[in-house]
């Protein structure tokens, strides 16, 4: 019985099949694609072209998808279409408008149309981003390719060891290796580097890191092996870290990104060190909480986030260890809010990781200058003494305009009648403008009696 089931289920499968088939065959026979191909032209434009046929009928709609291929998203376009047995179209995507970094890839297909309600949908292909204004040499290693034109073959080994020192460092540091590969594309100077980016781009922008695409762009000059060494772990300390904990619904705080980044840079920041003292001692480093998702634009606030998040990534691999470090990216790559990361790992909040850092900080040789100014108003503006910095000079009674310099005094029946009370100050100034009528009166009398215009005759 069991075997006359099967032979049954068998039988309808086949015929299930042979039904089937005439509406694939149909689908896949009666539009043909002839050709269909997309040609870049960095960085101005990709052009899509599509040539296509159909036996059966008219073919009324074509539509094209597209987009980068690591962001699992397609634009649609529906294309103007003439209806007729066979259609030749393209499309040109403004590159300027819609930007895409050199180096992406780009994933896109063709949905058709007829009039005889047959679809056939060309499945995807893969076009480069390529930057063809310059002659590349290209060098892969672990999912790593690096592209750079100047410097020679020399360079090109100066960059992939970086890379592989970077990549080495990084697996030690958080159990991670780069799953998807990724592109660097080395510009041998500023203005060929910012050619390269989207139009109106910040003028100090020294290049770009994007690690949903698996892009890196960077300007240095061939041969400088220092630069290299700073630029290259740097981001690719970002693209393994974004890797590492990859998910729809969250990151991690900004100061960790960048902090793990700087850390991983061969040669340390001139002069990190000591803007971090100098700000611990003038009392103004930015709480650890402030420095999760943008830094500062102010260009030293910027630098001394920089630094800070730097020295508290190397606290938690100092003090906790490159364990604890990679529990943190895991606990992180579950999409759990930084400051119950930190707690879930280190076992405090991010306040407490902050306050600990703090105490490593060395101390003011002497009394701090407290810059922070007034926190707040006083309680009648209009009346109370202002609220001054500590150490600051008492106000002067002397008033500041641009008719009274500040060095100037006011005579001293001025300054008597300032000490007046208001109501004083208004009789006093009522009883000499009366007395001022009454003189001018009488001398104006007496001088007409004099002149003899008042005479009887």
């Amino acid at each position: 019985m069991a075997h006359g089931w099967r032979a049954g289920t068998l039988i309808l499968l086949v015929l299930a099949a042979f039904v089937a088939s005439p509406a694939q065959a149909r689908q896949g026979t009666t539009i043909t694609v002839v050709s269909s191909e997309a040609s870049p032209t960095f960085p101005d434009q990709i052009t899509f072209t599509l040539s296509a046929t159909s036996s059966a009928a008219d073919i009324r709609q074509v539509q094209l998808l597209y987009g980068a291929t690591r962001n699992n998203a397609l634009t649609i376009v529906d294309l103007p279409v003439t209806a007729g047995p066979a259609v030749a179209l393209s499309y040109r995507l403004d590159t300027q408008v819609n930007y895409y970094p050199p180096g992406t890839e780009i994933t896109y297909r063709w949905v058709i149309h007829d009039a005889a309600g047959n679809t056939l949908e060309r499945g995807p292909q893969r076009v480069v981003y390529h930057d063809q204004r310059f002659n590349w040499s290209e060098w892969t290693t672990r999912n790593v390719t690096v592209y750079w034109y100047e410097g020679g073959n020399a360079f090109g080994g100066e960059l992939t060891a970086a890379v592989d020192q970077a990549l080495t460092k990084l697996q030690a540091e958080l159990g991670a290796e780069l799953a998807k590969p990724v592109r660097i594309y080395i510009y041998a100077t500023l203005d060929d580097m910012r050619s390269a980016l989207q139009s109106n781009s910040a003028e100090w922008i020294g290049g770009e890191d994007r690690p949903d695409l698996g892009i890196i762009v960077a300007a240095i000059a061939a041969n400088n092996n220092a630069e290299a060494q700073r630029i290259i772990p740097h981001e690719l300390s970002h693209q393994v870290l974004h890797q590492a904990i990859e998910n729809p619904y969250g990151g991690t705080p900004l100061w960790f990104d960048e902090g793990l980044a700087v850390h991983n840079q061969a040669g340390r920041d001139k002069g990190f060190d000591e803007l971090i003292t100098q700000a611990a001692q003038e009392n103004r480093l930015i709480p650890l909480d402030a420095l999760a998702s943008n830094f500062p634009a102010d260009p030293n606030q910027a630098r001394l986030s920089y630094a800070q998040s730097r020295d508290m990534v190397e606290h938690i691999i100092d003090t906790y260890g490159d364990a604890k470090l990679q529990a943190l990216v895991s606990a992180f790559a579950a999409a759990t809010p930084a400051d119950e990361a930190v707690r879930q790992v280190l076992g405090r909040s991010i306040d407490d990781l902050d306050a600990e850092w703090r105490k490593e900080q060395s101390k003011p040789s002497g009394p701090a200058p407290n810059l922070a100014g007034p926190q707040e108003a006083p309680a009648d503006r209009f009346s109370d003494p202002p609220v001054l910095p500590v150490g600051s000079p008492p106000p002067t009674s002397v008033p500041n305009s641009p008719s009274m310099p500040l060095d100037d005094q006011p005579p001293a029946f001025v300054r008597w009648l300032e000490g007046l009370p208001a109501w004083a100050t208004l009789s006093a100034a009522a009883v000499c403008c009366t007395s001022g009528v009454l003189i001018l009166g009488t001398v104006l009398l007496v001088g007409l009696r004099l002149i003899g215009v008042d005479k009887r005759v």
